[in-house]
């Protein structure tokens, strides 16, 4: 894919996440696998700011451009204004929102959190302290404070439950050696982190055709034998943090098993399924669009340490998925989430619905594969096309429309979803839209 093409992809997708803004950070419904958020669709203070401040702070970097510096700051202030007496975020649940204490959202607002404040200090500017005593806020008050389980030496996933995911605390791991790296205390890394990534690999299998897959969660120690090929793809960078931190080979070794893994089950499309059981049946249906931006940074994480992997699939995938409004698909399959029988040629909702959640995660790996300075270009420039599309809900056949204010679903005419963008929820969602 040519340097225009992705710099046009970047600038669109720029235009509509300012679409998705309110003067208190970013909004939208969200759809997912677990379940769907779409009657509450305020501010989520929750793993959209991973991308969205990596993807201005990567274009920044590249272009000189401070606009892109002042996107990333007003991002970060929305983290910082949001944060609560705890340290937690408020609305980071995402698909549960509006509820806090999110996981692995909350580390992914610290993780944003530390890049923008290294950047901040790297140029002598003393707002870096803010940002940084939000991210310390979070994992003191939230992460260590209710999360740590001494005993088993790992993070749980919930405070009352013995639990443990994997890719949720390869996230946190990420963040913790950021913090020791940006506060050179690194106090935290041998009683935190480095256990935690023990615990990580401990959840990864090294035999036979499921080797280098790891295990999507735990409870009470007992392992639940599924694999989700993007959620292995995310504990990729916290495996690699931990081998630049340590220079112990069997981090890098598993990140690069964990990335053979998803690149065996990869589609000649470049789509992945969303689940592989332990006896090889595959669960293909809803496949990822804009969160495949995760899997292909994973990818180009792993390009230094001597990997050749073709991405070029993947990306089409990933560009094939962005609409003229400048957001991206959430997904292709979602009708076929229960029956797992081939989609009709229509799209449903779900699918077609953009999620700020998702799309930046687009967002942060085009602006990292972006090796010119085009991106320096003003970015109002493209604003955001109106989309009118059929789709489909429960078989149905309907009519989408997204604009620069509105996203609506009407069925002959009427209104059965319809969110104002500027608004905390749905001014219509009727009862048969909280069908999960």
């Amino acid at each position: 894919m040519n340097e225009a093409a992705i710099t046009r992809s970047i600038l669109k997708l720029d235009s509509w996440l300012d679409s998705m803004r309110c003067p208190e950070g970013y909004g939208g419904p969200v759809a997912h696998w677990w379940q769907n958020c779409l009657q509450f669709a305020g501010v989520g203070l929750d793993w959209r700011y991973e991308g969205i401040i990596l993807g201005y702070l990567n274009l920044y970097e590249k272009t000189g451009n401070g606009l892109w510096l002042d996107k990333a700051r007003r991002a970060g202030d929305d983290l910082v204004r949001g944060q609560l007496p705890g340290g937690s975020f408020r609305n980071s649940s995402f698909e549960l929102n509006p509820y806090t204490g999110g996981t692995p959202h909350e580390a992914a607002c610290d993780l944003a959190l530390l890049h923008l404040c290294r950047k901040l200090k790297e140029m002598q500017d003393p707002g870096w302290q803010v940002y940084f005593a939000a991210a310390k806020n979070n994992i003191q008050g939230f992460y260590i404070g209710r999360l740590w389980d001494d005993g088993a030496r790992c993070f749980r996933d919930h405070p009352g439950v013995p639990s443990f995911v994997p890719n949720k605390a390869a996230t946190l791991v990420e963040a913790i050696l950021l913090f020791a790296d940006v506060s050179g205390d690194a106090a935290y890394v041998d009683t935190y982190a480095l256990p935690t990534l023990r615990a990580i690999l401990d959840h990864q299998v090294r035999h036979g055709e499921l080797d280098g897959g790891i295990l999507q969660n735990s409870f009470r120690s007992k392992k639940v034998w599924k694999f989700f090929p993007y959620y292995i793809a995310r504990c990729v960078p916290g495996l690699v943090s931990g081998y630049h931190w340590t220079g112990e080979e069997e981090y890098l070794d598993a990140a690069l098993r964990a990335m053979a893994f998803v690149l065996r089950w990869r589609y000649e499309d470049g789509s992945f399924p969303q689940v592989v059981y332990a006896n090889g049946r595959l669960n293909r249906y809803p496949q990822w669009i804009a969160a495949v931006g995760d899997v292909l940074r994973a990818m180009a994480l792993l390009e230094p340490h001597g990997v050749e992997i073709d991405a070029r699939p993947t990306l089409e995938w990933l560009l094939g998925g962005q609409e003229v409004t400048g957001g991206f698909r959430t997904a292709w399959g979602f009708g076929a989430q229960i029956s797992q029988r081939a989609p009709g040629p229509l799209a449903e909702f779900r699918d077609l619905l953009p999620v700020v959640g998702w799309s930046d995660k687009a967002f942060r790996y085009l602006t990292h594969a972006l090796s010119g300075d085009q991106a320096g270009d003003s970015p109002a420039a493209l604003g955001v096309q109106a989309l009118e599309a059929e789709c489909t809900w429960r078989g149905e056949m309907l009519a989408y429309r997204e604009d620069a204010t509105t996203i609506e679903l009407r069925r002959r005419g009427q209104a059965l979803y319809r969110w104002q963008k500027d608004a905390a929820w749905a001014d219509v969602c009727t009862a048969e839209m909280w069908w999960k």
